[in-house]
């Protein structure tokens, strides 16, 4: 019996990971209240890498691999996560000079009406705590499992500078800090299911070359997925309004394909993700980026602990 939840939390676990997470290499850990008797606890180890990065609507203008360990409790209707991810990338030599007794850093960070660039690569904390909620489905449906989650993330960013008059390093000790909170929708038109998440984030740089903020409101829409054979497709898209880049209103358009399989020996899924952004500034107008993923993500330990009482 044990075994057979097991295999219901893992397969749930991959067929909802289509959905794009802020990292993209974060998989979609949405476990169904109703589908574990007792408490759960899972760790996840992701291992891979990307071709034009992007954080936060950010691009990092660089390719980059990152690793990310995560644990997660599930417990009623409550999950709480715990994640440590490593962005592992070729650091940029920063250089600086004194023009009217204020450094001038080089390479120059984008004006602030332009798309800002992401942070540089490092490690991140991240803490999550979410509420799942039962909400009325179709005719002669199920009722729907809706999640409520606040997510608070810190990254340390450590910059030496050259002195370019004197050849002197100096080191800037700086961070970023977000809050973000996310709440899954859904209705019905027109005899169809429409689900996504209505999304909040705010972050703040500080301490570093390019101190930057940002308040991101923003609706994803999670189309249905197919399969292909063995092979699980879907696609979301992202529909936002992000401050500190010189453009109000809808600045960001960002659809997502993603397909994965799932191998029942190794209990291995494997991503590949495509994320085009399109975002608009007040300095360059509308641009383009691409990003692509490869990754894999394991589970290498579950405990299913049994309800009191049993």
């Amino acid at each position: 019996m044990r075994a057979l939840m097991f295999g219901m939390i893992i397969l749930c676990i991959c067929a909802t990971a289509a959905a794009q997470q802020r990292p993209i290499f974060d998989p979609d850990d949405f476990v169904n209240p109703h589908q574990h008797s007792g408490p759960v606890f899972i760790t996840r180890l992701v291992v891979g890498g990307a071709s034009g990065f992007i954080d936060d609507f950010r691009p990092f203008h660089q390719n980059t691999g990152f690793l990310q360990i995560g644990n997660s409790l599930y417990w009623g209707h409550v999950q709480i996560d715990y994640k440590h991810s490593e962005e592992l990338a070729k650091d940029t030599p920063v250089s600086a000079c004194l023009c009217n007794g204020k450094p001038v850093y080089f390479p120059t960070p984008p004006s602030p009406d332009s798309v800002p660039a992401a942070p540089p690569p490092g490690r991140k904390e991240t803490v999550q705590f979410a509420w799942y909620h039962a909400a009325t489905g179709g005719p002669e449906q199920p009722r729907v499992m809706l999640r409520y989650r606040l997510t608070l993330s810190w990254q340390p960013i450590d910059t030496d500078v050259t002195s370019i008059a004197t050849g002197e390093t100096s080191h800037l000790s700086g961070r970023e800090r977000s809050i973000g909170l996310d709440a899954d929708t859904y209705f019905r038109i027109g005899g169809y299911d429409v689900r996504g998440s209505l999304i909040y984030a705010r972050s703040v740089r500080n301490g570093t070359t390019d101190d930057r903020s940002q308040n991101e409101l923003a609706y994803m829409s999670r189309f249905p997925g197919r399969a292909l054979g063995p092979i699980l497709v879907r696609a979301t898209l992202t529909l936002a309004g992000v401050t500190g880049r010189g453009a109000s209103g809808l600045n960001v358009v960002n659809p997502a394909f993603e397909a994965f399989w799932h191998d029942p020996k190794t209990r291995m899924n494997l991503h590949l993700v495509w994320s085009p952004l399109a975002a608009r500034s007040g300095a360059e107008g509308w641009q383009n980026f691409h990003q692509i993923a490869f990754f894999v993500d394991y589970a290498p330990y579950v405990k299913l602990f049994r309800r009191t009482g049993q």
